[in-house]
């Protein structure tokens, strides 16, 4: 039978449409028949992921296949084959893709068939996240868990809860009532449409009931006196765990009830070099611990970063090659985002890197434009990094192309070109409105005429002009203090540490003007921490404890040790806690405060020192 060839043939894979065309030249007629098909064995293929193997199904009548040619429906390398049973292909992004099929007879004739190839983009896994009701728990309480579980590319099918009893529930929104005093963890663990699976756990705080004053509930000695360093803070997981770096070299990690749970001696084991200039710790929300240890005075130690186990100490990874002997990173806590840990270094050679969570790999770096980091480094959603520059020259920038790699930007284009403004230790801070405000002291001699400034970040390119949104001389002005805001966004808060004594201020985020001022009456290195009142805590030189109300008026100022340097924590269950030095027991110490009503940090874009207790130094 003879047979012009016209073949429509329609085939599916997934959602797939596919046709095949005969020789163009339809004045030929051929006695044979050839039907070019093909099948996918993947049943769903993944960008980057899934090796697509395509097997050859071609049937023919009258003749023999002489050749094949397969386009598999992208460009650049790799999208052609003359084999019959091609090499399996990994497409590297989401889209369809028409992979077509040709095959010449000995005789001459040919056909072709096309199908679509849907392929999906990397399983995004669902981000685990839960609050509960009342925040203030105490014993005999039911309380709410409710789920805010998050899938960016799919939706939550499934849930377990794990309460302290081992009872489990799979509801979206469970109750449980706690019948004893203590700690308690709560873990939450979700599953998307795509078999991805989170978890998040979180201590409550059961307590006998609230506080009815100021109330120091334990201090634990760390260290001795003379190892308390400039600058400090602690950090508080959502775990329970309170961790401490002190002068001689350790990171010294606390239980809820202030007893020792571990500690890690980097100068012994390490051969770290901390002394006046260190740096802390920051806990992302699985309760792994984030560190480094610098070198600065001794060419002969070891910069290390670290990541540890939370609860336990164990030693997750250590880097020690990224950087140079005596490499100087101090007055800052690593920035924890999603799958990069980003810090800064001091100094001519400073740098910005940053190393992957789950190896410790140094996977991005760049060098500032002029000087490293010389204290405070956060990082924007859009991965975008700001950080006190070295000297004059402010606040450095880097901006991230769509491969992560980091341009720094040239000192002209910086938010204080001028090389009007010092930033010294000070800490920069962003708002959820991507409006970042940033401290310093005005460069005598400079012309400048603004100490603290918003800018807005929304559209921020490495050669945007960076204008202020507002900008404003606050009296003395700032060398090692830092912001924190509202709950409502609408108030900044922020120490002008540059004078003694020291003043905190309360300041609008819209233009900058003074909402109120108190004058406290010592030197005060905090970067002020606000709770779930609204109230703003600082705390003294000469070791007060100072809580100002919201309309900026004292509620509290408790001397409760000898010397604080640095700023409070006010961890996720209410509880306070800061180290200062017990002069007469000769200790450097822990401090954990608890005050009326006061069950939570506020619920802020960035409520305390680094955004919040784990100083994840992170756009919220």
């Amino acid at each position: 039978m003879k047979r012009i060839l016209s073949i429509l043939s329609v085939a599916t894979l997934f959602v797939l449409i596919g046709c095949t065309d005969s020789n163009d030249d339809m004045e030929i007629v051929y006695d044979s028949i050839i039907e070019p098909d093909f099948t996918v064995a993947a049943a769903e293929i993944v960008a980057g992921v899934t090796p697509v193997t395509f097997t050859n199904t071609t049937s023919v009548e009258g003749t023999t296949v002489a050749e094949y040619f397969w386009h598999f429906g992208f460009s650049g390398e790799g999208n052609w084959s003359e084999e019959a049973e091609p090499d399996p292909i990994v497409y590297n992004q989401a889209g369809e893709y028409t992979v077509t099929l040709t095959a010449w007879g000995a005789d001459g004739n040919r056909a072709t068939v096309k199908k679509v190839v849907t392929v999906l983009a990397d399983n995004v896994v669902p981000t685990a996240d839960f609050s509960y009701s009342p925040m203030m728990v105490n014993v005999g309480d039911e309380v709410t868990f409710t789920d805010k579980s998050t899938d960016s590319d799919g939706e939550i099918v499934s849930r377990e809860w794990v309460f302290p009893d081992g009872s489990t529930s799979t509801e979206t929104n469970p109750s449980y009532t706690f019948t004893q005093k203590g700690m308690f963890q709560v873990k939450l663990t979700v599953a998307d449409d795509r078999g991805g699976e989170s978890s998040a756990t979180k201590s409550i705080n059961v307590r006998d009931g609230d506080v009815s004053d100021f109330t120091l509930l334990w201090s634990t000695e760390v260290a001795s006196a003379d190892a308390l360093c400039d600058a400090n803070v602690v950090t508080v997981s959502d775990l329970g765990y309170v961790y401490a770096v002190t002068g001689d070299g350790k990171l010294v990690a606390l239980d809820a009830e202030g007893a020792v749970a571990w500690e890690y001696d980097a100068a012994a084991q390490d051969k770290v070099n901390l002394r006046k200039e260190i740096a802390y710790p920051s806990v992302d929300a699985d309760g792994t611990v984030y560190w480094v240890a610098h070198a600065y005075g001794d060419d002969s130690a070891v910069p290390t970063v670290y990541a540890f186990e939370g609860s336990t100490g164990s030693v997750l990874w250590k880097n020690q090659t990224a950087y140079a002997a005596g490499a100087r990173i101090a007055f800052s806590t690593p920035s924890v985002g999603p799958n990069m840990v980003v810090v800064g270094s001091r100094g001519t050679n400073g740098a910005i890197r940053g190393f992957e969570k789950s190896s410790g790999r140094n996977t991005a770096q760049a060098t500032p434009a002029n000087g490293g980091g010389t204290s405070g480094t956060i990082v924007l959603k859009n991965g975008v990094v700001i950080f006190t520059n070295t000297g004059e020259y402010g606040y450095g920038i880097m901006v991230p192309d769509d491969q992560f790699v980091w341009s720094p930007v040239p000192t002209a284009d910086t938010f204080a070109p001028g090389k009007t403004l010092s930033a010294g230790r000070c800490q920069p801070c962003v708002g959820a409105d991507n409006c970042v405000y940033l401290p310093g002291k005005i460069k005598e001699g400079s012309g400048g005429s603004w100490n603290i400034a918003c800018f807005d970040c929304t559209n921020l390119t490495a050669s945007s002009t960076k204008t202020p949104k507002w900008s404003v001389a606050v009296p003395d002005g700032f060398v090692q203090g830092g912001a924190s805001l509202s709950a409502d966004g609408q108030t900044l808060y922020i120490v002008a540490d540059a004078a003694t004594p020291s003043t905190v201020y309360a300041l609008s985020t819209s233009n900058g003007s003074t909402v109120w001022s108190y004058p406290l009456d010592a030197h005060c290195n905090s970067v002020p921490a606000v709770d779930n009142l609204g109230q703003v805590h600082v705390a003294t030189e000469t070791g007060h404890y100072v809580v100002l109300s919201p309309d900026g008026k004292p509620v509290y100022d408790e001397q409760i040790a000898d010397m604080f340097e640095g700023s409070v924590s006010i961890s996720e269950w209410g509880y306070s806690y800061v180290l200062g030095k017990d002069a007469s027991a000769g200790k450097l110490k822990v401090y954990a405060v608890a005050l009326p009503g006061v069950n939570s940090a506020a619920a802020s874009a960035w409520s305390q020192y680094g955004r919040n207790a784990r100083h994840i130094n992170y756009q919220q």
